[in-house]
């Protein structure tokens, strides 16, 4: 039958009848226990910050087990079902899997049994793959080999410094691959006892560990983790944005998530483990708000989404998802490399502000946003005329700490310009007077109170 076309193929299904699956991930009432065991695994990729295709698919799971199909879809997460030749097969592929980290820091795996026992696949591209079939249609802007097959590079897509991984598929042409990617030139081995499946690769692309050594960390022991548990927030004060303005100083941040059951705790991903080291080692112990922030690894892989987050007291939401976030400082290599990295102290370093910010507008902003006003400010000698930039001092590190939670990435309007400047801040290690290039201008700051306005309502001041 021809419709719309595309013609359609009907096949006869192998569950007795339909089944109504419960949102929010709760169980079915027909599968109390979950699926049984089947040769079909579901895989769900949290945190998937490079393209899962069928060739990064095939890479983790052949080692372990005869793929003989693959189908990859978007849900909330990017999830891909893969049929093996066994259940033994299934079984070996899950045990070795769950739980670990195609990429370092992200990219995780949750592997479980599918409801299907078997997949049905229409052509071969990097979203469906029938190893059993060849002669299935496949994209007709891939080149082929000798047997028909694409021939690809894994992961090249994502990352123009990324070493090819092969030549191409196997040539066996039967599903059968346990060994074909690693004999490759330039492959890299994958192995069972690693939690980061692509860690060589992952060093070479990702931004945040652009020459770090991969961190020790094993999928029999308790996992690395990118998450951190944060506690002793003053949820009144602190919401997702402002908690993010801290932690996108040591490393990306994905998600964060607040919890209802213990205020003023909150849960942050970040990009890799490396990022959650320098966050503890830096952050960890600092004054905020009459409270000394604590900053803990967390149990937790990863943080899934929340379709409806409570609201904080300031009517924010208590989840908020930064994948993208131009404001994080390690997207890529040239940016991480320009981020100094100290411990909170009382004086900030601040940049992009408008041409000829004074003091006085910039002392505004902190207290518009309800800080305590500084003590000094000293800007520096402007090398052009598109931006400026200098030191602001507080009394105390307390003060400092929640004027950068408060202020960082302050949106200052420019009615010369087409687009407001984002205010930049972080932490100096040491104070103005030490800091001041020739030519800069100290100032004290002027009699301004702090308003009473609540956080998120803060506005500029001409």
């Amino acid at each position: 039958m021809i419709l719309a076309n595309h013609r359609i193929r009907v096949n006869y299904s192998t569950s007795k009848r339909i089944v109504q699956r419960q949102s929010g991930g709760e169980p079915n009432r027909d599968y109390p226990d979950g699926p049984i065991e089947s040769r079909v695994l579901l895989l769900t990729i949290y945190n998937a910050q490079y393209p899962i295709t069928v060739d990064v698919v095939h890479q983790i799971t052949s080692r372990h087990g005869r793929v003989l199909r693959i189908v990859i879809f978007q849900k909330t997460h990017v999830q891909a079902m893969v049929e093996f030749k066994s259940t033994d097969d299934a079984r070996n592929v899950k045990r070795n899997l769950n739980g670990a980290d195609i990429y370092s820091g992200c990219c995780t795996l949750k592997v479980e049994f599918a409801r299907p026992t078997r997949l049905t696949v229409l052509k071969n591209d990097q979203e469906t793959w029938d190893f059993e079939n060849s002669l299935l249609p496949t994209d007709s802007g891939r080149v082929r080999t000798s047997d028909g097959r694409a021939n690809v590079s894994l992961l090249g897509r994502f990352g123009r410094n990324l070493e090819r991984l092969d030549n191409g598929r196997p040539q066996n042409g039967d599903g059968h691959s346990f060994d074909a990617y690693s004999r490759q030139s330039g492959s890299v081995s994958l192995s069972a006892h690693g939690a980061t499946l692509f860690d060589q690769l992952a060093l070479s692309v990702h931004p945040s560990l652009a020459g770090i050594s991969a961190p020790d960390v094993t999928l029999h022991g308790r996992p690395a983790t990118s998450v951190i548990m944060v506690y002793n927030l003053d949820v009144n004060q602190m919401n997702c944005d402002r908690l993010f303005n801290l932690l996108c100083l040591y490393g990306n941040v994905v998600r964060i998530k607040y919890l209802r059951t213990k205020e003023g705790s909150a849960m942050a991903q970040l990009g890799d483990t490396i990022s959650v080291d320098r966050t503890i080692r830096n952050l960890s112990g600092a004054p905020l708000l009459d409270n000394k922030l604590l900053i803990r690894s967390s149990k937790q892989l990863v943080i899934v989404d929340v379709p409806k987050p409570f609201e904080l007291p300031d009517g924010t939401p208590s989840f908020k998802d930064y994948t993208g976030s131009r404001e994080n400082r390690y997207i890529n290599p040239e940016k991480a490399s320009k981020n100094r990295i100290y411990p909170p102290s009382n004086t900030l370093h601040y940049w992009n502000c408008p041409p000829s910010f004074s003091s006085t507008d910039l002392c505004q902003v902190f207290v518009d946003v309800g800080a305590e006003p500084p003590t000094r400010v000293a800007e520096f000698p402007s090398a052009s005329e598109r931006s400026s930039s200098g030191l602001v001092e507080w009394a105390n590190t307390a003060d400092a700490v929640a004027a950068l939670a408060f202020a960082n990435h302050y949106s200052i309007p420019y009615p010369k310009g087409r687009f407001p400047f984002v205010l930049k801040l972080s932490f100096s290690n040491a104070p103005v007077q030490e800091r001041l290039p020739p030519g800069s201008r100290r100032s004290a700051t002027h009699n301004l109170k702090k308003p009473s306005n609540t956080p998120g309502e803060s506005s500029f001041r001409q």
